[in-house]
């Protein structure tokens, strides 16, 4: 198994439904971005309650600085991305791990950027989203 690195969307997909235990037969590890963390605490504020099963589920990685100067360099390259995807890429890319997302325009950027997902995988999550 490999380790992974997880954007909020997807991580609120499972824990919506409570099956973060499928993304664990997938994945030895699932981190998350500084980013995700702030988002997934202010949706706990609100009160949803699945954001302690996912919180159990994933591990907080710090980013060094030159992955938060590559992420400020993605924010200006692409607006349309929220900080949580971003980082998410960022961290994928310099850590070698496998992104989870299911946002459509991310998995196009990556395919633009020929990297990380080939074109088969984009055309089946497409079709999903």
């Amino acid at each position: 198994m490999t380790d992974a690195i997880a954007d909020t969307d997807i991580l609120s997909t499972f824990g919506k439904i409570g099956r973060m235990n499928l993304l664990a037969v997938l994945c030895s590890k699932i981190y998350i971005t500084p980013a995700v963390y702030r988002e997934l605490l202010q949706v706990e504020r609100i009160g949803f309650i699945w954001v302690a099963s996912v919180k159990r589920a994933v591990e907080l990685l710090p980013m060094t600085g030159e992955e938060i100067r590559e992420t400020e360099r993605f924010f200006s390259l692409y607006p349309q991305l929220g900080s949580g995807e971003i980082e998410s890429f960022v961290l994928a890319q310099s850590r070698r791990l496998l992104c989870l997302t299911n946002v459509g325009v991310l998995l196009g950027i990556l395919y633009n950027l020929r990297k990380i997902v080939d074109r088969r995988v984009i055309m089946s999550t497409n079709h999903l989203l």
